[in-house]
Parts: structure tokens; sequence; C-alpha cells
């Protein structure tokens, strides 16, 4: 058969596809949600005009119409009465007309709601008694299509399975719990008759087959507790059953009402085919047994290298090489690096904490030293100064780059020269790949006597005032980071930059140990040609030739990955042009390499941040949150640090999310992040 699904994304739809193994063909029509399929048609169908849908239809050469359009969501039904109407009675209703009127089979998906809720098992002659709009619409909108269609067929179920990502099942919701660790508090007061998707498609193909129209119920034979339901989903899974836990719907009075007992019978569709039901218990077992099948392609995350076979094949020439460390490769990767940043000199190091830590000791930062950084960084932003003993403090950020605030800056500037405690060390951090306002800190500089230390570990590949970031005219060092999520990478590393002479010497001597073999250096001439002298207290710190390697070829692409980052940073732009989400914003004068792309998820908006943290982390969407404030860390927070003095640090953190960007992110897989995101969870998912 060639099967129509009206409300293609509908959960149901979905559902169907994933585990359908028939011959049958699916056209999935398309209404508000863009739908990415690469195995089925995909219509665009216009629900609005009934004359165009008619014959876009006809134009299907379809079998069936299956009908899954709806507003499922009892407490939306509610607030949306209108909605409801439309989608619960007026739409289904005019697809069930154009399938009479084109001789076509129709289904539609109704529900088990449509009760009182004080029997077991109520038959299709049952007194219907809805108990809210829900219930109500989608009563009438079966009346309103066996008025218009004497041939439909309308089947009252509740059903489980893999839905997609962006409407979870009831079966989604508990065993993504069971997997996270996470109880789930369910109704053991509420009844119903689940049936797996893959039993409820099979059964409505035998009752097409038989050409059979009415209303039936398509239920499993036993009635069950939602908390129970959730007990058979953790036995067959193999977690915990402490991870479900029961609770009563009277301990949620703000609900909107609705049936303690959904449960349906079964015996007329049974009774009339001869069939035989399998358990819940073993249409659990096969849902599960099949998820890797039907899951998702892949996990999405925040992000992610991207390593070609030029890039491995330099690698495995440095291993066949004379030299893994120490050899020739690292100076040609710094080589490469000063060069394309217009920097004079760089030191590549092990990591960009390391390069952090010797910024500092070759600004000659010790103990009693002051160093201010931004708090929306990684700790090793302000731990490099507690490695020398120094001390620590933070400037808060500006409300729109989340950059070090300019002003925030200067006015701690005046209050600390009041006080006779000016920092040696300023550490602007280039979060997300946008370069902070470096002109005006240099400024502030040259005023109160500060260095300064680009950390720019985001932002290679971007540019500030029309010059690439790491030419240090501005600064006095710049670092950059090359671990695996940044734009490249060296799988761990980091590098400085700088123009002056003197501080690279102390950079290459500080990351290797302290250590000089210059004779003009020496504390006295030269034993002989083997001979070196430790200057200072240095560290082991540096990148050897395999890192370098993968560097030095990865450096031919970095205009590659950053002009891909700026496309997926538009089209995230676009997309979320009808969301009310905050996006990313830009200052005049830089250009990011768009390491991150953080949008932030407003108090006053409908959204939850930590619920859509959670949805996007659940449906294999690895957002992240960069960064919790460094004041709040627990360690800091013994150092006398909280959070007073920054409330643009707090506002962000309650509000911020890194959703996915790297090269090779898809647009498809753009759309299935956007997809997420405004979508509410209701309750009858929830419980």
């Amino acid at each position: 058969m060639r099967i129509l699904f009206t409300g293609g994304s509908s959960l149901l739809a979905q559902a169907w596809i994933k585990i359908n193994n028939s011959k049958d063909t699916f056209v999935l029509g398309q209404h508000k949600r863009e739908i990415v399929s690469n195995k089925h048609e995909v219509v665009q169908l216009a629900y609005s005009n009934p004359s165009i849908l008619k014959e876009q239809i006809k134009s299907l050469n379809i079998d069936v119409i299956i009908n899954c359009i709806g507003l499922t969501n009892v407490e939306s039904c509610e607030k949306n009465s209108k909605e409801a109407n439309f989608l619960n009675i007026q739409l289904p209703s005019l697809i069930s007309s154009i399938a009479s009127d084109l001789n076509l089979k129709f289904v539609h998906i109704s529900t088990d709601q449509l009760y009182e809720g004080d029997t077991p098992y109520y038959n299709e002659e049952a007194p219907v008694a809805p108990l809210n709009i829900y219930a109500k619409t989608k009563y009438e909108g079966e009346k309103q299509i066996l008025k218009s269609n004497s041939k439909a067929l309308v089947v009252r179920t509740n059903f489980f399975g893999f839905g997609p990502n962006y409407k979870p099942s009831f079966s989604d919701y508990i065993l993504n719990n069971l997997k996270k660790g996470k109880i789930s508090n369910l109704f053991e007061d509420v009844f119903f008759t689940p049936i797996s998707v893959k039993t409820l498609s099979q059964q409505i193909g035998l009752l097409l087959a038989n050409n059979k129209s009415g209303i039936y119920n398509i239920s499993s034979n036993e009635r069950i507790s939602k908390y129970h339901f959730g007990l058979t989903i953790a036995k067959f899974s193999g977690y915990s059953s402490q991870l479900i836990q029961p609770i009563s719907i009277e301990s949620l009075p703000e609900l909107v009402l609705r049936p303690k007992d959904m449960s349906l019978s079964n015996h007329k569709y049974t009774g009339t085919l001869n069939i035989k039901l399998p358990s819940i218990d073993i249409q659990v077992e096969e849902m599960l047994n099949s998820q890797e099948e039907i899951s998702e392609k892949r996990i999405i995350p925040y992000g992610r290298q991207n390593v070609s076979e030029k890039d491995i094949k330099s690698v495995l020439n440095v291993l066949k090489s004379d030299f893994l460390t120490q050899g020739p490769i690292v100076h040609q990767f710094e080589k490469r690096v000063s060069e394309y940043c217009g920097a004079k000199h760089a030191v590549a190091c092990n990591s960009a904490t390391s390069a952090l830590h010797i910024a500092c000791l070759s600004l000659g930062v010790g103990k009693g030293d002051l160093v201010w950084t931004s708090p929306i960084s990684f700790v090793a932003s302000s731990n490099c100064a507690l490695y020398c003993n120094a001390d620590v403090d933070f400037v808060d950020i500006d409300s729109a780059t989340y950059n070090m605030s300019v002003e925030a800056l200067e006015q701690k500037l005046v209050n600390a020269k009041q006080n006779n405690r000016l920092p040696k060390v300023v550490i602007p951090v280039h979060l997300a790949g946008q370069s902070c306002e470096m002109e005006e800190i240099h400024d502030l500089s040259k005023k109160y006597g500060f260095k300064i230390i680009e950390d720019a570990s985001h932002a290679i590949g971007g540019t500030y005032k029309g010059k690439p970031v790491g030419n240090c005219e501005y600064s006095d060092i710049a670092v950059f980071s090359f671990h695996p999520v940044k734009i490249i990478t060296t799988c761990e590393g980091g590098m400085c930059l700088t123009n002056d002479p003197v501080i690279a010497n102390l950079l290459n001597r500080y990351h290797s140990h302290g250590i000089s073999r210059q004779a003009s250096e020496m504390t006295k001439a030269p034993d002989g040609p083997w001979y070196y002298e430790q200057l200072n207290l240095g560290l082991n710190y540096r990148m050897n030739e395999v890192q370098a390697a993968l560097g030095l070829s990865q450096m031919d692409r970095l205009d590659e990955f950053v002009a891909e980052r700026r496309v997926l940073a538009q089209n995230y732009n676009k997309l979320f042009e009808e969301y009310n989400v905050q996006i990313p914003n830009q200052h005049k004068d830089t250009n990011s390499s768009w390491h991150l792309y953080i949008i932030r998820i407003k108090k006053n908006n409908k959204l939850n941040h930590k619920q859509v943290f959670e949805k996007l982390r659940s449906a294999g969407i690895l957002v992240n949150l960069h960064y919790i404030p460094i004041y709040r860390q627990p360690y800091y927070q013994k150092l006398g640090f909280n959070k007073q003095g920054f409330e643009e640090s707090e506002k962000y953190y309650e509000e911020a999310i890194s959703i996915p960007i790297f090269p090779g992110l898809t647009n498809d897989e753009q759309r299935k992040v956007i997809s997420l995101i405004d979508q509410p969870i209701g309750f009858q998912n929830l419980f």
C-alpha cells in the first residue's frame, strides 16, 4: 500500500515508519514542522485550503490516509481551545471528507481519554463522558469524521514506542530517565491498556485488509498502571526498579482533570478478526530489542574534531621518522601559526593551560601579584595565576558579547588604584571565538600599567579590526588552544604568541625545564657542546612532534574550517528568527571564528533553561554550558569568592546553552537541534 500520513511529523507517524518492515511506501504530510527524511517522500500540504489540499492528495496516488493530526497535550488544549478545535475536529473532518470523495481508505487515530474513568475496560459502546477539552474535541472529531465518511476507520488507542527526538513518547521519557539514573515519578492510580506502535500498525493493517470501518479499540489485553508500566520498562531494559517511584495523580491538583482509568476493551477487534495479541511484557521487550535498529543515526556533540586522511598521513610520517619529540615539525608548526597571525614569535605547548601558565611566568607574575580575568571561562584562565602563587580576581562580562566588559574593567581599575591594588596582568578571554575589545583594554593598560595576556583559546582564525586574532598588536602574549573541539586540533595542545623577543625567550625557557643552551645566557663559559644550564624553575610543557604534525596539517584547512563555522552560525541565526531565544551578538570590530554558538533562554520566556538543556541532552544533542562562572567553583569559594558584583555573569549562567557547531554539521542536523527548542513537554508524556 501507498500510505499518506497527515501529521507526518507526529509521534505515531515517525515511530511507525521507523519500525515498518512491510512493502508499504509512505508519504509524510508536512504542516508547520519541517520533516527531514531521506527515505520517504515529504509533501507540504495546504491544510488551510480545501480545494488545493484535495488536488494535492489526488496527485499523490495513495491508497490510504492515516490521520495523525491532533493537539494531544491535555494542558495545551485547555489553553488553546481554538487550536484544539481546528486540529482535533475541523482538519480531521476535512481530510476524511476528501478521502471519501476520492474513494480512499481513511484511518483516524483517536484516544483512550474519552470516558469518565471510574470503571475498567471501556468498550466501543460505552457512554462517552469527556473530562477536558482534549477529550471533548477528540470525541467531536470522531463524530464529524464518521458523519462525513461512512467508510472511515476510527481507532481508539494508547501506544508506546520510540518517538522522534523533538517529541519523546511516554516510554521514551521513562527510558531516558533510567539511562541518566534519574527517578521517574509515575502515577500508580492511573490505568491504561498500552500497545506498542509495531503491534498497533500490524492490527490497523489487518483491519484495512478486511475493509473494516467504524470505531475499534486497539489495545493490549492487560490493564496496567502508569507506575507498573514504568517498572516493566526498567525490568526489560536492565535498570534498577528503584528509579521508578509511585505517586498519586491527586498529588498534582494543578493538572487538568483527566480520567483515572483509560483501559479499553479490545473484544470487538480480537473477536472480529480472531486475533490473539502479545502481552505487554513481550511488546516492551520487543521494542527494546529493536532500539539500536531504529535509533537516530548519530549523537550530535556540541563540537567535534575534523581529521582528514592527509592529517593521518602526516602523523604516520612522524611516527616513522627519527624524531617523536624535540624535532623539526614543532618549529614548522610554530612558524606557520605565527606567520598566519602576523606575530613575530610562537612557542608550542602541550596544552593551552600550560601556555597560560608560562605566559604568566614570563611576565613575572608571582607571590603578591594580582591577575584579573573573566569569570565566564574555563578555570585554566585563572588557575594559571594561582600556579604562580599570585592572587586572582574577576571582571564582569559585557551583556552583549559575554566577553570582559570594558566598562566594568575601567571602573574596577579606578577602584583598584584608589586602594593601591592594581593588577599586574589582565587576561581577557575571547569567548566562543569573538575577540574582546582589545584596543580599549590596551589603552587602559597604558594608563594603569598592567600587562595583557589574550586567552584566545577559542579564537584562532578570528579577526579583530580586520587583523588576525593572535597578532599581539594590543597584548603582550596571546594563547591558543588546540583541544579536539577547538578550531584546529593537535589532540591536546596550545601555543603562546608574542612580538617581544625577551618574552619569547622566557616562554621557550619556561616550557622546557627552565633550561637554556644559549652561551650568551649562561653564568659561565660552556664546558663543551653538550653543556646547558637551568636558569629558571621551568616545566616540561613541550608539544611533541606527533601533535605538531597534526596541527601543521590542520593549518592547511584553518580558513576552510572557519568559513564553514561562519556559514553554520548564519544558518542558525536565520533558523532562530521565529524562536524566542537570544542568539549571539557580534561586535562591529570582530569576525568570530565561531568555536561556540551560545543561545540564551530568557527567564521571562515560556521556555525553561534547565528543561531545554535536559531535553536536548536526552535526545542525543550533547549541548553544554560554557561556562559555570569560575567564582562559583568550590575551590574559589574557599578563597572567599561569591557572586556579588557579577550580575551579568550570573544572568548568563542562568540562561546560556552552547548548541552544536563544527565542520561537518549538516543543515538537517541544525534543523533537528532547532526543532527540539520551544517544544513544551506535556503532562501526557511526562506522566
